[in-house]
């Protein structure tokens, strides 16, 4: 793991948000809220999900692939990792 502590601090703010956000969907259908506002929460989840998502594959390449540059394994183990990702998220 190439992440320094200091990283995880806003990705841990991120994570509480989305969680809290899952959990106030289940709170919108207990009280039975209009279907329009549980589904515009749930298109937020969605979108603060793949922000999230984002950042950390953007972490992921300057960091994690950059320094598997100088080693031609590490970074065929790294570029297979991120089309791996990539396949899954097609799928």
């Amino acid at each position: 793991m190439h992440r320094n502590c200091s990283d995880k601090a806003p990705l841990l703010a991120r994570v509480k948000k989305i969680a809290g956000q899952t959990q106030g969907i289940a709170r919108m259908i207990e009280e039975d809220r209009d279907c329009p506002e549980i589904l515009h929460t749930i298109t937020a989840v969605h979108s603060a999900l793949r922000a999230l998502e984002a950042k950390l594959l953007e972490d992921h390449v300057r960091h994690c692939v950059t320094d598997a540059a100088t080693d031609p394994r590490q970074l065929e183990t790294r570029l297979e990792e991120i089309v791996t990702l990539y396949k899954r998220r097609l799928s």
